[in-house]
């Protein structure tokens, strides 16, 4: 099965086609402070409705792959990192384009970048089918306990404050009741609506929280600040690029970061955005210059490089198996999957297998075409940082729109999309981070089902949920993520000194 899914991806132009054009769509995003992965994933699931799942999935990890790496991009040109994921390549990349040397900035982002999302990606190849078995010994109580460690862990370490993390989790639970009940099958909050029988359309949904909200924030930007570019440099990429010799003379460093950022992307909710801080701390703790990182060294871009990237792999681990993301770019990815038929857990490397392996393969690769992509484009897409906003909102709306449409045909699901968009647009400017909802709206559904169906096999009784011992567990989890997150908080602070 593991080696069909990798001829698969060989014997199939079509499908490498559309991972190049995943790749360069990504990294051109992620170029772009604002968008990134997340962005980027909810506006081609539309497009992907119709196409086979072993070409739409490895098209979408490419879009996640380019975009975590093209947020280094402007963070090594401009100062401001293109997504949250590159904030700490900032220290060192930009001080490197003040010495002239941006184009070593830049090759060296790509080389560490591909390195860790390959690491990230083997790992993903090794551990995801072992841990899909295990949940083969979960019940519906399980399964109840399993979302409320999700949403848990989501909630209380998505955006900036804890208790509006918690608000807009429980927004995405209360979207997550629309619809028909799953045990008595009354209607619940459709309001009539025949188009909302089946829920909260799942696509304008996520385009609504993602897509839309952030194209009235650059129109906003344009008429506010009176700007039309992300203020650009003039000198793309100037310098040599980096030696291989000098590259490999970095290998620890390159596998200490990518390690760090495959454990981290495992953890729901830590994400790449940690994992870049915490590369660059190792480095510089490990290091026999530490006073010299943050003046322009480049091993402090190849830290933060190859640990945000790795956290792909790492993120798509509980994803794939436990229906829980670890992040907000692979919980967009598990709607991906699941619009396409594919629920997460031990189905899908038995029933679903071949586009699961080819799903994994398509990510290693996607690392190495960003490699080839990245280098001989670096200054290309650093040209980004002089796109004219002016043009990139309206467009960008206009895509949005197109994908809530395209899905089922129907106005309503436009009118979803703009009524919830607007809404979450408002809760944006509030510092509400949007992951939980979504979340909420995933995962809630999840955790209905299996708490109903535990208690009514239980005529009942809640002792089901602590007398169980994978549910003992899972409380455990449950309190030390609270904890944790409260930890990794403080310590993320810490890290940005």
């Amino acid at each position: 099965m593991i080696l069909e899914g990798l001829i698969n991806l060989y014997t199939n132009p079509l499908t490498l086609l559309f991972m190049v054009i995943g790749v360069s769509f990504g990294i051109f995003l992620g170029a772009v402070p604002g968008f990134g992965a997340t962005l980027g994933i909810a506006i081609l699931i539309p497009f992907t409705f119709g196409m086979d799942p072993g070409i739409a999935l490895p098209m979408l990890a490419g879009v996640y792959s380019g975009a975590i790496y093209g947020g280094g991009i402007t963070a090594i040109m401009v100062g401001i990192p293109g997504t949250s994921a590159a904030a700490a390549t900032v220290m060192d990349g930009f001080a490197m384009t003040k010495k002239g040397q941006s184009n070593k900035a830049l090759t060296a982002s790509v080389f560490s970048s591909s390195f860790g999302g390959v690491v990230g990606g083997f790992c993903l190849l090794l551990f995801a089918p072992v841990l899909a078995r295990f949940t083969l010994c979960f019940g519906p109580a399980e399964y109840f306990m399993l979302s409320v460690f999700g949403l848990t862990i989501i909630a209380t370490v998505a955006g900036e404050s804890m208790p509006k993390a918690l608000i807009a989790g429980l927004l995405g639970l209360l979207l997550a009741v629309v619809g028909i009940d799953p045990i008595t099958g009354e209607d619940r909050f459709t309001f009539g609506q025949m188009y909302l029988l089946d829920g909260l359309p799942l696509i304008p949904a996520i385009l609504g929280l993602f897509a839309f909200p952030r194209c009235l924030e650059m129109i906003h930007h344009v008429f506010k600040q009176k700007e039309d570019t992300l203020g650009g440099r003039k000198d793309f990429g100037a310098g040599p690029p980096i030696k291989l010799r000098e590259m490999a003379g970095m290998w620890r460093t390159l596998i200490r970061s990518s390690i760090l950022g495959t454990l981290i992307g495992i953890i729901p909710g830590a994400g790449a955005n940690i994992a870049c801080w915490v590369g660059v701390s190792e480095a510089k703790r490990k290091s026999k210059h530490p006073e010299k990182f943050g003046t322009g060294v480049v091993e402090g871009v190849v830290a933060a490089e190859a640990a945000n990237n790795a956290t792909e792999g790492g993120s798509l681990i509980p994803m794939l198996t436990l229906s829980i993301p670890g992040s907000s770019a692979s919980a967009v990815m598990l709607g991906a999957l699941m619009i396409h038929g594919m629920v997460p857990g031990p189905a899908l490397f038995t029933r679903y297998a071949p586009v699961t392996y080819t799903f994994i393969w398509a990510i290693i690769l996607n690392n190495i075409l960003m490699l080839i992509i990245g280098y001989n484009g670096s200054k290309l897409f650093a040209r980004i940082a002089n796109v004219p906003l002016i043009m990139l909102a309206p467009v960008m709306m206009l895509v949005t729109l197109l994908g809530s449409f395209a899905t089922r045909q129907l106005g309503f699901d436009v009118g979803v999309t703009v009524f919830l968009g607007s809404i979450c647009y408002l809760l944006t400017l509030a510092r509400y981070p949007m992951a939980p909802i979504l979340l909420g709206l995933i995962l809630g559904p999840i955790a209905e089902k299996g708490l109903r169906r535990a208690l009514l096999i239980s005529h009942g009784n809640w002792t089901v949920f602590f007398t169980r011992p994978i549910c003992i567990v899972l409380i455990v989890l449950i309190i030390l993520s609270l904890y944790a997150s409260i930890r990794i908080a403080r310590k993320q602070r810490a890290w940005k000194l």
